[in-house]
């Protein structure tokens, strides 16, 4: 099988060929479907990453949805000197700056208790459909979710889902994977929203 760091170069790669235009329209198309999902739909607190890196699935839209909906909006807070993860509510994309690896996050440091979480939306490199995600490799989101009992989505666009990714025993795997043309339940023990 293929190691992880091979696998990031060639997703980072084949996402770099990707046109703006390709970003915005596929970007609609996964935060459309991911609405069709009754675990995100029903959900009042949302957790979900800041569009950061190149081409990434695009979720400033997806911010700015939620919050005129009047829910509850979480983004994660790398702390690099823990390697834990913190999440703050945020009002407003404006609140966001540049911080630690090159990402957007809160400047306001605003806490939310794990336990307010209703979902939990993460970023992918590359997904298999059991639930495998590849991220940037820091080990941030597997140690916030190794004890979280939520449901989990990453988004994900076509190509990067994959037949398997390369997986360790420290990688938690996700509960969906949303992407332009379709949302796939992962065969993992994680509860959904009554």
């Amino acid at each position: 099988m293929i190691s992880k760091e091979s696998l990031r170069k060639k997703m980072k790669e084949e996402r770099d060929r990707l046109s703006k235009r390709d970003v915005r329209e596929r970007s609609k198309l996964v935060i459309d479907n991911l609405y069709l999902l009754p675990d995100f739909f029903r959900a009042d607190v949302v957790h979900t990453y800041v569009s950061s890196k190149n081409n990434e699935v695009d979720t400033h839209e997806l911010i700015r949805l939620l919050l005129k909906q009047r829910k509850r909006v979480v983004a994660p807070i790398a702390d690099k000197a823990t390697k834990q993860m913190r999440h703050s509510e945020l009002f407003s994309l404006s609140e966001l700056g540049t911080a630690s690896y090159g990402i957007l996050e809160p400047r306001i440091y605003r806490p939310v208790p794990v336990a307010d979480l209703n979902v939990v939306v993460v970023p992918a490199l590359a997904v298999d459909r059991k639930g495998n995600r590849l991220g940037f490799g820091a080990g941030f989101y597997d140690r916030f979710l190794h004890d979280v009992k939520l449901p989990t989505v990453a988004l994900a666009y076509d190509f990067q889902v994959l037949n398997d990714v390369p997986k360790e025993q420290t990688d938690i795997a996700v509960s969906f994977i949303v992407t332009e043309s379709e949302i796939i339940k992962c065969s993992t023990s994680r509860p959904t929203i009554p």
